[in-house]
């Protein structure tokens, strides 16, 4: 029942985002949309950030779940970038009620780190690579994507997703087995 309550609330939340920005929604309009009492409400969460950071979560762990394993790094990063568009009213009002973008960018990082772990590992010879380098090169390309990403959605996800991602494939595209057989060539970092 507890989770049934959260995913209520959450979609509620959601509900509440696509007209207006986070920090104008309040525990009472969340409450009165979910049809819950404020202690309901209270039982499970801190505040609205602390719904909205569980919402995130969640919405990523069902991305993440029904995409896993599918054809690369490239179709998952497509993935996220038509989640991001596809909720487009929903994220621009949260990225306008954020000071610092702390949220949104540990969720977007949560969602591409793993993208890039999991293509990494696929590489053959990456086993021979120090796990500091590795993490080093995978950090590397989460914050530059993560930011890369915030960005993006501050000019209003212009431009289309399809262009976007072709700039980055053309980018990233045979560096992470480039980085691999430098590293295999002894030109360890």
């Amino acid at each position: 029942m507890s989770n049934l309550t959260k995913r209520q609330l959450s979609v509620s939340l959601q509900k509440l985002l696509v007209q207006n920005q986070l920090d104008k929604i309040t525990i009472q309009d969340l409450v009165n949309e979910a049809q819950v009492s404020r202690k309901t409400f209270y039982y499970h969460f801190q505040d609205i950030y602390d719904l909205l950071e569980w919402t995130l979560v969640d919405e990523g762990k069902k991305l993440l779940t029904e995409r896993q394993g599918e054809d690369g790094w490239k179709n998952n990063l497509w993935n996220v970038f038509q989640y991001l568009h596809g909720h487009k009213a929903t994220i621009m009002n949260i990225y306008r009620s954020q000071k610092d973008g702390g949220l949104l960018r540990r969720h977007m990082a949560s969602l591409i780190l793993p993208l890039l772990e999991q293509d990494f590992d696929s590489q053959p010879g990456h086993e021979q690579v120090a796990e500091e380098d590795r993490e080093f090169l995978l950090n590397l390309y989460s914050h530059g994507i993560v930011e890369f990403f915030y960005h993006w959605i501050g000019d209003g996800m212009k431009p289309e997703p399809g262009q976007t991602m072709a700039r980055l494939s053309r980018l990233f595209d045979g560096s992470m087995e480039d980085f691999i057989r430098r590293y295999q060539a002894g030109a360890r970092p």
